[in-house]
């Protein structure tokens, strides 16, 4: 034989196991459109089992990463809606330089007692439901949004914001009386009041 046969049969052999392979991979995507309509009938929503999907395919740290950026995309854009931003996004646009250095006592300088009795005796932190209990309180004593007393960045923050919003009826952002326009009398133009004569 010469290698001129050689080569063309083996290149045609090439070809088919790529056709076979083609074939295979429609019947597969066939078999995976079933499966979504399948669950599309059951009352889930198929675009976010292909995101779930395609975040499964990511490692932990990617999924971190991607996370951290459509939250910073997001919070640029004004699409958080009240939540707090990411941990892992408040990470990533963090400079370390940024963070405070944090007060460290040396071993030997261990906290004294009556450091120990004060914190005993402090208050609990409120929780997210005291929060949306406060913010309730609040919007009864017709606060101001603005004096939510928790720091940004604070799933209680926006509890407390949510709650005030929701008695009120309100966004948090209606324009105050004073700062509103006066409305124009309105009375009859001057064209109404001839056609009377």
């Amino acid at each position: 034989m010469s290698s001129g046969h050689i080569a063309s049969e083996d290149l045609r052999l090439g070809i088919e196991r790529i056709e076979r392979l083609e074939e295979e991979k429609k019947g597969i995507a066939d078999d995976i459109k079933d499966v979504y309509a399948e669950y599309k009938a059951k009352g889930f929503d198929t675009k976010t089992m292909r995101d779930i999907i395609r975040l499964r395919k990511m490692s932990a740290e990617q999924r971190r990463e991607r996370e951290a950026m459509l939250d910073i995309y997001k919070a640029a854009l004004g699409m958080l809606d009240g939540t707090p931003l990411g941990r892992w996004a408040v990470e990533r646009v963090s400079k370390p330089e940024d963070q405070p250095e944090q007060d460290h006592c040396p071993d030997d300088a261990a906290p004294d007692a009556t450091d120990q009795e004060d914190a005993a005796e402090r208050a609990p932190e409120p929780t997210v439901e005291d929060a949306r209990r406060m913010g309730t309180e609040a919007a009864q004593a017709n606060k101001p949004v603005t004096s939510n007393p928790f720091p940004a960045r604070d799933a209680r923050r926006a509890a407390w914001d949510e709650a005030w919003c929701q008695h009120l009826g309100s966004d948090g952002m209606d324009i105050p009386d004073a700062l509103k326009p006066t409305p124009k009398k309105k009375g009859p133009s001057p064209e109404a009041a001839g056609e009377d004569e």
